[in-house]
């Protein structure tokens, strides 16, 4: 193994992390310098730690939000907080690149809605059924009732619309749910498996 690790070889290391660890560190903020080995390892272990084990972040959510749309081949420009979500995702085909969105990124985006309005609607019929059922006839009303159940169903799984207009209110959104489960878990990472594997990918360059 080289004596410094050059650059590109600590673009690969960072890669193969990003990959083994599911997440979204910038090669480019360690590519400008070379490393020795052990202070390379040293800080890898220190960033995987912060990544894995900090609370989640507007910033920390934008971050791979913005990683995972540079691998869909968005450009650079184009991401940013303010960016507009119907822009950046237009509605053909919306709910593939949400599914390919959330696989390049690592997170599970739930971020679609169905059209409020008749979401809406629907709502409010299938309630309504209820106390016709209860002063007229119950069949009917339950028949009513499933169809405005199965409607909703549908609508929720054909969801197209987004539930946030920009990118930094979705990052916010998504950063807020994460870091709320990250509370009630309370689970994190461990500083041993995080070095294990810096130093397994460490030995395969």
């Amino acid at each position: 193994m080289a004596e410094l690790y050059t650059p590109s070889q600590v673009e690969k290391l960072i890669i193969e992390l990003n990959s083994r660890l599911n997440c979204s560190v910038n090669a480019t903020d360690y590519m400008d310098k070379s490393y020795s080995e052990s202070s390379l390892a040293d800080l890898l272990v220190q960033r995987y730690m912060d990544e894995l084990t900090g609370e989640w972040t507007t910033e920390k959510a934008f971050a791979m939000l913005q990683n995972g749309l540079l691998k869909m081949g968005v450009k650079a420009t184009d991401i940013h907080m303010d960016a507009k979500l119907n822009e950046l995702i237009p509605a053909k085909d919306r709910r593939g690149k949400i599914r390919e969105w959330s696989g390049v990124c690592g997170l599970e985006l739930d971020v679609l809605k169905p059209n409020g309005l008749l979401n809406g609607l629907l709502v409010f019929l299938f309630f309504a059924f209820i106390p016709l059922g209860i002063g007229m006839d119950w069949f009917f009303s339950g028949i009513g009732m499933a169809v405005c159940a199965g409607g909703i169903f549908l609508l929720n799984k054909t969801a197209r619309n987004f539930k946030t207009e920009t990118l930094g209110q979705m990052a916010e959104s998504i950063a807020w749910k994460l870091y709320l489960g990250q509370q009630k878990k309370g689970v994190h990472a461990s500083g041993q498996s995080i070095e294990d594997q810096v130093k397994q990918a460490m030995q395969m360059l």
